[in-house]
């Protein structure tokens, strides 16, 4: 329980952060704060890594990634088809078409998820549609698609169907081969459709 009230605190100090660093503009068509807060609770920004190592592998043209990371870092790792969008030129002029549309689901990610966080706040405090988050990051990337732990023989049987999908995504990314047959759990991708309010402005 503490753990949620952690994250909580967290995420609100990084949206008034956010905030405080975001320039004047208009504010007609911005969140107001009470509906960002809620927008933050809600976890359906989140795509996990098997969701997004799933989509991946069906090359789904539907999702783009976007790594906030700085552009050294894009160049040494990025997740396969992602494009570098650094989270202090999110607001560029550049980069709207991309985070302001309607036809592609992108989804931010970063070491972590805190920079991540970061560029969604800043794109739904703005109205942006159709922007997520990888849940975790690369870190979490790595712990379960490059490198999963075996479960344990007392595990359920959707433990091990989920081991047995990662272990085969691993050879998917790392280059030993296609995807094996196994069976494999069926990985729900289903994000909520909800309709953004017009906020006044903050």
């Amino acid at each position: 329980m503490k753990k949620v009230y952690i994250t909580a605190i967290i995420i609100a100090l990084l949206l008034g952060i956010t905030i405080a660093i975001l320039p004047e503009k208009d504010n007609s068509k911005e969140l107001s704060p009470v509906e960002m807060l809620s927008e933050i609770m809600d976890e359906t920004r989140f795509f996990t890594t098997d969701e997004v190592a799933d989509l991946i592998i069906k090359s789904d043209p539907s999702v783009l990634l976007i790594d906030v990371r700085t552009p050294e870092e894009y160049s040494e790792f990025s997740l396969p088809g992602a494009i570098n969008i650094p989270l202090d030129s999110i607001l560029s002029e550049n980069y709207e078409a991309i985070l302001n549309q309607t036809s592609v689901k992108n989804i931010f990610y970063s070491n972590g998820t805190i920079y991540a966080n970061q560029a969604w706040t800043i794109t739904n405090r703005l109205n942006y549609a159709n922007n997520y988050v990888l849940k975790g990051g690369l870190n979490e990337w790595f712990e379960t698609i490059i490198l999963p732990k075996k479960p344990l023989e007392t595990d359920s049987q959707a433990e091990m169907d989920l081991y047995e999908y990662r272990k085969s995504a691993m050879k998917y990314f790392t280059g030993g081969g296609e995807i094996i047959e196994t069976e494999t759990p069926d990985i729900k991708i289903e994000i909520k459709k909800t309709e953004k309010k017009q906020g006044g402005g903050c």
